[in-house]
């Protein structure tokens, strides 16, 4: 399978493993956008006043930068 934006789950956030200039560009364009995480499916990564957050299930976690 070929994914633009790949992210993993890691204890309390997500990481960036694939993409990081696609999801950039995807988030300045229109605040949201669609990456696949392993083992869960497709996720929405929104940009706001916190960062990145990802959405699934109604819960929102941080893209963790280190």
């Amino acid at each position: 399978m070929d994914f633009d934006i790949v992210i993993v789950r890691v204890h309390d956030g997500y990481r960036v493993a694939h993409g990081h200039l696609h999801l950039a560009s995807a988030l300045n364009i229109s605040n949201e956008a669609v990456a696949f995480v392993p083992g869960e499916g497709n996720v929405k990564v929104v940009k706001s006043r916190r960062g990145f957050l990802v959405g699934k299930d109604n819960k929102w976690l941080p893209v963790l930068i280190n």
